[in-house]
């Protein structure tokens, strides 16, 4: 991350030195406390703070207090200032966000996922500040505040399969998802407001996904793309296909109606372009203008008969059973800028990605991972 880095406070600490005295590698001591080897060599060189619960298992592991080797982290208070991220619609007071702690101690919020109730939130906002960027938050979860977080923003389920992995086998990582479209995430990460971007988006000029438009957006700062997944999208309708829907030409008919995703999701591209092949304009189609905002949501308003059709992925028609009529292949991969790849958060998701187990779970649940974890391409300028 660029400009929300600040300048970090890190709290003193000699677990070097506590380390070397039990005559343990840095290996051995991650290996006992059930954390990253690069947990380990980023709080001993102090590039960041350990969270309270990895400053526990540091010390029990070396047999030691929390307090003979760290300074106690800050207690989280009730309420705490932010800013506003500008992904997404400013919240209202009432309304439930997302809270990253940054490396300085400071607060950015972002929109709550809006899938499953929001039950990811781990704040609401209770005041707005004298600027709209800025807002005073309630914490309702602290765990996952206690140190600065690797935020990923991306729409692909994918991505929440990738962050339940991680808080499941790296607790001293604490994964912030932002569920949004594959450019606004580009843009967020362009403007440093996150970690790791994840994409799927196709370039008509070249026939290719991604690379052309992550070397536009990030321009000349340095990045490198890695394969999450290749998915398939495709239109989802109920068990049967009770409207014998089977191509785009059927979604002018009076019969038909549709639900769409907004601007800049790669999903509303791929119907403006098939659209646009039948020789179709928006106002042909009943429910274009019908708009969610998440690849689940487009299968809920199908399987809830909100709507007859719309276009979204290959595991979702399963979870919500409904029929699936394949459309696109896609590559969905993640972007990270170079300057963050030492950070242990984006070293834990490099990590995670060349595991077995995460492989299995991708391919059962509907994706394909030929090439998970593969580096596709590094910039340098």
């Amino acid at each position: 991350m660029k400009n929300l880095k600040g300048s970090e406070v890190i709290p003193e600490n000699c677990l070097r030195q506590v380390r070397q005295q039990a005559g343990l590698s840095q290996a051995e001591l991650a290996d006992r406390a059930g954390v990253a080897r690069q947990t380990v060599g980023g709080i001993e060189s102090r590039q960041y703070g350990p969270s309270l619960a990895v400053a526990f298992r540091l010390a029990a592991a070396l047999g030691k207090k929390i307090e003979d080797i760290f300074q106690m982290p800050d207690i989280i208070p009730d309420e705490v200032p932010a800013v506003w991220s500008g992904m997404g619609q400013l919240p209202e007071v009432g309304e439930k966000i997302q809270l990253a702690r940054l490396p300085d101690g400071k607060y950015t919020a972002f929109p709550a996922n809006r899938d499953s109730l929001q039950v990811e939130a781990n704040a609401a906002v209770v005041g707005m500040g004298s600027s709209k960027e800025r807002l005073l938050a309630r914490v309702l979860e602290p765990e996952g505040l206690t140190a600065p977080a690797v935020i990923l923003a991306g729409c692909s389920p994918a991505l929440a399969m990738l962050k339940q992995r991680l808080d499941n086998r790296y607790r001293d990582v604490n994964i912030c998802w932002i569920n949004t479209n594959s450019m606004a995430s580009l843009q967020a990460l362009a403007n440093g407001l996150i970690h790791g971007a994840g994409v799927h988006i196709y370039d008509e000029e070249t026939g290719e996904y991604n690379l052309p438009v992550v070397n536009k957006v990030l321009h000349q700062t340095p990045y490198m793309v890695v394969n999450l997944c290749y998915g398939e999208q495709g239109f989802v309708v109920n068990r049967g296909n009770p409207r014998g829907i089977a191509g785009f030409g059927d979604l002018s008919r009076q019969d038909v109606r549709i639900v769409n995703r907004e601007l800049g999701a790669e999903t509303r591209r791929l119907l403006d372009s098939g659209l646009k092949q039948n020789g179709l304009l928006p106002s042909q189609v009943a429910g274009y203008n019908f708009q969610v905002q998440t690849h689940q949501e487009v299968a809920q308003a199908v399987a809830l008969s909100g709507a007859d059709c719309g276009i979204t992925l290959r595991p979702l028609a399963r979870l919500y059973k409904l029929d699936f009529i394949p459309l696109s292949r896609e590559r969905y991969d993640l972007v990270f800028l170079l300057e963050d790849l030492k950070h242990a958060g984006v070293q834990a998701i490099l990590e995670c990605l060349q595991k077995p187990r995460f492989l299995l779970d991708l391919e059962a649940s509907g994706y394909d991972p030929e090439s998970t974890g593969k580096v596709l391409s590094e910039v340098k300028f």
